[in-house]
């Protein structure tokens, strides 16, 4: 529901442009408003989560999205639309470091990288999904009602979240002794370390950076996609079928990704595969002459894009302690998002600029070609990282 709610932007932007009579450079900073927000509580939304506990934080942040998606759909000026959004992504910046805190709590480490990869699919699920339920609440409703539509499900995912959720696995009331075994002891609290010590781990610093330069070709990719479609002459019901199928692909490069991780032992050799698949594809993109061309490229790049994420968040969960994994992965997250913050805006400069979406594509090739090359520093530890994070 996340990735849906935000998904709706990008896809009614060009609606949103023509009411309100905004140009791309503008369209660009409304799509990156929501960054500001979400950039914002990261690390807070972590200390949260480390704090209070995935439950009441992951409830509370649907909560509040949920109020702000109604919100979005009744600003009545660019100005207001644009505080909507930084307050939407303050509500779902607290989401991610949680959520990841209890994934870090609940399964032991060999099952991490399949479990990030199956909780992060949702990136894929819900872009792929928003075009059609857009396409049919914008034809039934307008942009407004679909904004107003999609808030409901949200307020009763936040019930559930409430209901079943358990910041710890021995706190369930239908846990077993052989699960909690199973889980194993890394489980149990330790003593605190300052999140101050773990920001002087070097492998912090170099996935922060990584995950930054990839982000940008992700939130880039996901901001204009639609509008590139539209651009390229594709009705409103032909432009939510083709931006399904690369989220689609993607779902499927998720987990074969983290299969083939687990598999081969080595998740940096798998991120720069995968990553110099998506900067080949985002080249290849920018040269397709045909919309059946476009439409198969983009798609082979959406089955690259996110599959770095299975592989690369659960290397933290390995390198850092538990008890301040929540804070650290909104540290990780807070790069994605300044990214995020910066990459719409930049592409809606260089289509406005140049005239057309080229130029985004390649821009988003080399933020993917960047990453690719930082991996090639990165080393994967597995107990020495925890004692120098420690400070020991």
């Amino acid at each position: 529901m996340s990735y849906v709610d935000r998904s709706l932007m990008p896809l009614a932007i060009p609606f949103i442009a023509r009411e309100f009579q905004i140009s791309p450079a503008v369209a660009g900073i409304v799509l990156s408003a929501f960054f500001v927000g979400y950039a914002s509580m990261q690390i807070p939304g972590g200390l949260i989560a480390d704090r209070i506990g995935p439950r009441k934080t992951v409830t509370i942040g649907i909560t509040a999205w949920s109020v702000f998606s109604v919100l979005t759909g009744l600003a009545r000026n660019l100005t207001q639309l644009i505080w909507i959004r930084i307050g939407f992504g303050l509500c779902e910046g607290v989401h991610p470091p949680a959520s990841l805190k209890a994934i870090a709590v609940w399964f032991p480490r060999d099952e991490r990288t399949r479990a990030s990869a199956v909780f992060l699919s949702s990136n894929t699920i819900g872009p792929m999904v928003a075009p059609v339920l857009f396409a049919a609440a914008m034809s039934a409703f307008g942009w407004r009602g679909a904004f107003l539509a999609i808030s409901v499900p949200g307020f009763l995912l936040a019930a559930a979240a409430y209901w079943y959720l358990r910041d710890h696995p021995s706190e369930h009331p239908r846990i077993t002794a052989r699960e909690l075994a199973e889980i194993g002891k890394e489980a149990q609290a330790r003593e605190p370390i300052p999140l101050s010590g773990v920001l002087r781990h070097k492998n912090l610093w170099q996935l922060f950076f990584i995950y930054g330069a990839w982000d940008a070709t992700w939130w880039g990719f996901q901001s204009w996609l639609p509008s590139y479609l539209v651009d390229r002459g594709f009705t409103l019901v032909k432009t939510s079928a083709a931006a399904s199928l690369p989220y689609a692909a993607g779902f499927a490069g998720m987990l074969i990704s983290a299969r083939v991780s687990e598999r081969l032992r080595n998740r940096r050799a798998v991120l720069i595969a995968v990553l110099l698949g998506d900067a080949i594809c985002m080249l290849l993109t920018s040269m397709a002459t045909t919309n059946t061309m476009a439409v198969l490229l983009l798609t082979a790049t959406g089955f690259f894009l996110p599959a770095i994420h299975g592989p690369f968040w659960s290397l933290p969960m390995d390198l850092l302690p538990r008890h301040v994994i929540g804070a650290s992965l909104g540290f990780l997250n807070t790069a994605g998002q300044l990214a995020g913050l910066a990459a719409p805006v930049v592409i809606g400069a260089l289509v406005q600029w140049t005239g057309h979406y080229e130029a985004g594509f390649v821009f988003m090739a080399i933020c993917a070609g960047i990453s690719a090359s930082l991996v090639l520093t990165l080393r994967e530890h597995q107990e020495a990282p925890m004692k120098a994070a420690a400070g020991l």
